[in-house]
C-alpha cells in the first residue's frame, strides 16, 4: 500500500477497482452511529425520555435512507424532524433546519465560526452535539473488522486490477483504519477526503488514464453511486444488511462481468435499482 497524501497516483494495470471503506469494506458505520452519533443526540438535545424514539429515528436516517453516509448535519436535521413527528420536543429544531437548508457550508469548522460570531442557541446546540460526536468517536475502540468475503474478493481482484480504497477523514486516520482492518496488503493506494470531498480527492485516480469502462467503484451509499457517475465509472453497490452476500456476488459475478465487458447496461442498472429501493 502506497502512503499517499492524495497528490500523485500512477496506473499500473488496465483495470481499476475503487472501494469505499466505512460501511462498504469495513463494518464500522453502524457501530459509529450506535456508540457516538445517537447517544450524543440523546444527551445534547435532552431526549432521555424519548431515547428509544430518538435511536430509531437516527438509525433509520443514518443507515436506511438516501442520506446514508452523508453530511452529519443533514442527518441531524432529518433525524430531529422524525423525532418531532413522534411528539417529542426537539430544542432548536427550527434554527437547525433553517441553517441546513440555507446553502451555508455544513462543516464543523464553519459552524464553530458561526457560533463564535453569535449564531444563537439552536446552532450552539448543534455544535455541542458535533463536538460530543467527535469526542465519542475518538474514545471508541479502534477495531476495524472487514465484512466477510471482502479479503478474499480484494485478493482476487488485485491479481488483475489496481485497487484503491477511499475514506473520509485525515489521511493518517483513514490509512490507520484500513491497516487495522487487515486490508493494507490488498490495495495499491488509500485516499482520504473530507466529508463530501471524495470526488476531488480521487481526481488523481480517475484521471490516471483508465478507460471509463475499466473503472469500477464499490460503495454503500447513493453518494458513492453519484461519485461513480461523475467519474464516468461503473458502480457496484454494497447493500445495507447484505454486505457479505454483495462482496461474494462481486467476486463471483460482478467482477468477472466487469473484466469481460458485460457489466454496463442491464446488469448495472439492476444493481443500482436495488440500492435505490433500499435507500429511499
Amino acid at each position: 500500500m502506497r502512503e499517499t497524501e492524495n497528490t500523485a497516483y500512477a496506473r499500473k494495470r488496465e483495470f481499476l477497482l475503487c472501494t469505499d471503506i466505512c460501511g462498504s469494506a469495513l463494518d464500522t458505520l453502524r457501530s459509529r452511529q450506535e456508540q457516538a452519533y445517537c447517544p450524543a443526540l440523546v444527551e445534547v438535545f435532552e431526549l432521555e425520555e424519548h431515547a428509544q424514539e430518538a435511536r430509531r429515528a437516527w438509525m433509520s436516517v443514518a443507515l436506511e435512507s438516501r442520506l446514508r453516509g452523508g453530511n452529519r448535519f443533514r442527518l441531524l436535521s432529518q433525524a430531529c424532524v422524525r423525532i418531532a413527528q413522534q411528539g417529542a420536543a426537539v430544542p432548536g429544531l427550527d434554527g437547525i433546519l433553517h441553517w441546513v437548508e440555507s446553502g451555508s457550508e455544513l462543516t464543523h469548522g464553519a459552524l464553530a465560526a458561526r457560533v463564535k460570531r453569535g449564531a444563537g442557541p439552536a446552532l450552539a446546540r448543534a455544535l455541542a452535539w458535533s463536538r460530543e460526536v467527535n469526542r465519542r468517536l475518538t474514545a471508541m475502540p479502534k477495531e476495524c473488522a472487514p465484512f466477510a468475503a471482502v479479503e478474499g474478493c480484494l485478493a482476487a481482484v488485485r491479481a488483475v486490477a489496481d485497487v484503491v480504497a477511499m475514506g473520509t477523514g485525515t489521511p493518517a486516520a483513514v490509512r490507520g483504519e484500513w491497516t487495522r482492518g487487515g486490508l493494507s496488503g490488498y490495495t495499491d493506494a488509500v485516499f482520504a477526503a473530507p466529508q463530501d470531498g471524495k470526488a476531488e480527492a480521487l481526481i488523481p485516480v480517475f484521471g490516471a488514464g483508465y478507460l471509463p469502462s475499466h473503472m469500477l467503484v464499490v460503495g454503500d451509499t447513493l453518494g458513492d453511486a453519484a461519485l461513480a457517475a461523475q467519474a464516468g465509472a461503473l458502480f457496484f453497490p454494497i447493500l445495507p444488511g447484505r454486505e457479505e452476500a454483495c462482496w461474494q456476488r462481486l467476486a463471483e459475478e460482478g467482477f468477472p462481468k466487469f473484466l469481460h465487458g458485460s457489466f454496463a447496461g442491464a446488469y448495472e442498472d439492476t444493481l443500482r435499482k436495488a440500492q435505490r429501493s433500499l435507500l429511499p
